[in-house]
């Protein structure tokens, strides 16, 4: 009989072991995996990898420098990996004046790189003091509106 309860306690001790060394190793396993889920919670890890959005401020903005931020935001979010991409602005271009003095369509388009010409998609007139640069993932595409 007390063979029987020592054999008992044995092998609930076992299974006591056995599963606490299940959990140590489950939250061994898993533990980077929920640090990064809290940091990303509380500073989204798309800025962290990428700086966007980037909102700039000058007196004007030429077509130049439209082609080139839409250049900039393109190969920055085509180098993530697809399965993390996501919509995100990337440039929040703030004018003193309107952009249609200095910006048109057509000269922005000119100047982008005939690379990346084709995932450019321009919906705004320009006659507005500031534009956003945004990546569409779904299409892979640059949109100025």
């Amino acid at each position: 009989m007390k063979g029987e309860l020592a054999l008992d306690m044995v092998v609930k001790f076992l299974i006591v072991l056995v599963v606490a060394g299940v959990v140590i190793g489950l939250f061994l396993k898993f533990s980077g995996d929920s640090k990064d889920a809290v940091k990303d919670m509380f500073k989204p890890n798309s800025t962290k990898e990428t700086g966007f959005p980037k909102t700039l401020q000058q007196n004007s903005f030429g077509s130049g420098e439209v082609a080139n931020y839409i250049e900039s935001c393109y190969s920055t979010m085509s180098q993530i990996p697809a399965a993390q991409q996501k919509d995100m602005t990337c440039y929040v271009l703030m004018s003193n004046s309107p952009f249609s003095s200095s910006v048109t369509s057509s000269g922005v388009l000119s100047i982008v790189d005939s690379k990346i010409k084709s995932r450019v998609k321009i919906n705004t007139t320009f006659d507005k003091d500031y534009i956003k640069i945004n990546f569409l993932e779904l299409t892979n595409t640059v949109v100025v509106s």
